[in-house]
């Protein structure tokens, strides 16, 4: 079979995705394609922990900022794979990252997809650790203006409630159903602040139960479908192994690196060898 590399990072919710997708294309002159079914949104930036331009750090990214609110990513599978091949043309290593299971598995069980030289990082780390890092995440967001970004939803809502659009898109996303109700009282007044604490601390509560969800389906579903796929993957507890931009072997992917390194080396050719492997056609989960 003949392919080209193909790198995706896959992880839970705040484990740190993004970091290390920027970390692996400027090492290996890659860009990223984002598998995220919120950062497809123009709005929410903030709930939705939408990379900044400042943490993109001058990679490209892709398929986020491209859907209006209240519209479904349903041709996501074949949008990617538009960037994945005019990524490739550039002689440059794609790099999927995301933890969307209801985009990420169709994608990987694209036959265009299947037919690609794949390596996969999965992220992982035990849910003690990884869930007060979730907690001080909804605290930033708050910072950075969570409560402003959801009312602007509200106001959205408002305009369109007359619409069954507003039961889908942006506003499934975990902190505006937690923080909706704030919006229907006075911000002045005792209720709002009781149900301000009350939304903060279910969306806390809500986006560890989404993380401990997705590390199930990482540990019960694909980690096993790829082991029987023969594809080739490297597990990072990210909780354990520390890792830097200058020093990516760290995280234990070295067969990742050096397999896309391989691929760049070869990008004058019209494609490379490669096994015969194929990642797993895994059942969706919500």
């Amino acid at each position: 079979m003949r392919t080209h590399s193909l790198i995706a990072i896959i992880g839970p919710t705040g484990i740190g995705k993004t970091k290390l997708g920027v970390a692996y294309a400027k090492f290996l002159d890659g860009e990223v394609i984002s598998v995220d079914s919120l950062q497809v949104y123009r709005d929410g930036g903030i709930m939705t922990a939408k990379p900044t331009l400042d943490e993109m750090d001058g990679i490209e990214h892709y398929l986020i900022d491209y859907l209006d609110a209240e519209e479904e990513p349903t041709d996501f599978d074949e949008c990617a794979v538009e960037k994945i091949k005019l990524i490739q043309k550039r002689g440059k290593i794609p790099i999927l990252v995301g933890g969307s299971t209801s985009l990420m598995i169709p994608l990987l069980s694209h036959p265009f997809v299947r037919g690609q030289d794949l390596n996969v990082v999965i992220m992982e780390s035990d849910m003690e650790d990884l869930g007060w890092k979730l907690d001080a995440r909804v605290d930033q967001m708050v910072g950075q203006g969570l409560l402003e970004e959801a009312r602007h939803l509200y106001t959205l809502e408002c305009e369109l409630r007359e619409s069954e659009r507003v039961a889908r898109g942006i506003w499934k996303s975990i902190g505006y159903p937690e923080l909706r109700s704030c919006f229907e009282v006075d911000e002045d007044s005792p209720l709002y602040h009781s149900l301000l604490a009350a939304g903060l601390a279910r969306m806390k509560a809500n986006t560890r139960s989404y993380a401990a969800t997705q590390l199930a389906w990482i540990r019960k579903d694909l980690i096993p479908g790829l082991r029987e796929r023969g594809v080739e993957f490297t597990v990072f507890n990210a909780g354990i192994s520390p890792w830097t931009n200058a020093n990516l072997d760290l995280i234990g992917a070295s067969k990742v690196v050096l397999s896309a390194i391989e691929a760049q080396k070869n990008a004058n050719l019209d494609s490379i060898e490669a096994s015969e492997v194929v990642p797993p056609a895994i059942g969706v989960q919500a």
